[in-house]
């Protein structure tokens, strides 16, 4: 019942996912939907009548709507019922709700939002892109073991290179946290290659770039900005094209619709949360069928590459060898 286009959006993207999915909400409004939509489907209907909206504080929300479909989904998979969930609704109440319900992975103290973000070559994973603000130095290195693991598991990524969101190259730079992160990082035993910079970003720098919530918020928000501003110049000149112009301008255009393909957040669904027991995606407030449908696949991936043994596995290996920031 999340997101700015639920529950129409949400509900195909669920069907167009071809993932057997649950569908938490109000079990009369979801079933005309479904009745309307003729393409064979495996979606079954889990009734919760109270739904959380963006504008309500989380803290508040999460104790006078204790059966909204948000809690009713999350203890679905705490249930083992689901194997993961996905919401497109309030970020901040998703993310609470989930810390609190599933309960976090030893050794971890703050979950981390995971986010895929486009290079040339490939991908490359931020975290925490805003799940928590406040995080320690042994925070950011529990986000580089965890970095690791989802790289190597869900990407394959035989040993993933692991970088430093701070303000310059050198060790010296950055705030306190990042500072002694870099020391910790660097006797770790991960295969940390040092700090890098905003502008790294979007290259392939890294396959694993960690910061903390606050920072990785801001980048990412930025980052998407200025996508939207490239993409509205880009149509602004197209449409104002005349002559010569014009005819290049329909020769491109393939040519730019796979440009715009390959840096269109709706292909990659949403991030996940890390550090909690349990397959958590976050899918933007925005997303239409696509887009969920998108990150559907991403919490059935997670779920089938058994990612949250693997994170437990490398917490409980990494802890015990004494490797963490003092």
């Amino acid at each position: 019942m999340g997101g700015d286009y639920a529950p129409e959006q949400v509900v195909q993207g669920a069907i167009d996912s071809g993932v057997p999915v649950l569908l938490v909400g109000r079990e009369k409004e979801l079933a005309a939907l479904l009745g309307r939509i003729e393409e064979p489907h495996e979606v079954e209907i889990v009734n919760a009548e109270q739904v959380i909206g963006n504008e309500e504080q989380p803290v508040a929300a999460l104790r006078s709507k204790k059966d909204s479909s948000l809690m009713v989904a999350i203890r679905l998979v705490k249930e083992g019922r689901a194997g993961g969930v996905m919401s497109a609704g309030s970020t901040g109440a998703f993310m609470m709700a989930a810390g609190v319900t599933l309960g976090r992975l030893p050794e971890v103290s703050h979950p981390a939002a995971a986010i895929p973000i486009p290079t040339p070559s490939g991908r490359s994973l931020l975290l925490d892109a805003g799940a928590a603000t406040d995080s320690t130095a042994q925070d950011l290195v529990n986000f580089a073991v965890m970095g690791a693991t989802y790289a190597r598991l869900v990407w394959g990524v035989e040993n993933p290179r692991i970088a430093l969101l701070s303000i310059g190259q050198e060790e010296t730079k950055g705030s306190k946290c990042a500072r002694e992160a870099h020391q910790s990082l660097k006797v770790s035993g991960l295969n940390f290659i040092g700090n890098v910079e905003g502008s790294d970003i979007g290259t392939a720098a890294a396959d694993v770039i960690v910061t903390d919530g606050f920072t990785g918020n801001v980048a990412l928000k930025a980052a998407e900005g200025v996508f939207t501003l490239v993409m509205e110049v880009v149509r602004d000149e197209m449409k104002a094209a005349g002559g010569i112009e014009k005819v290049a301008t329909w020769v491109l255009y393939p040519l730019l619709r796979r440009i715009k393909r390959r840096l269109d957040w709706q292909d990659v669904g949403g991030g996940s949360l890390l550090g909690v027991k349990g397959n958590v995606v976050i899918a933007h407030g925005k997303s239409k069928k696509r887009a969920i449908a998108s990150a559907i696949r991403l919490a059935n991936e997670l779920a089938k590459t058994d990612l949250l043994h693997g994170l437990e596995e490398a917490l409980r290996k990494f802890h015990e060898s004494g490797s963490r920031a003092d």
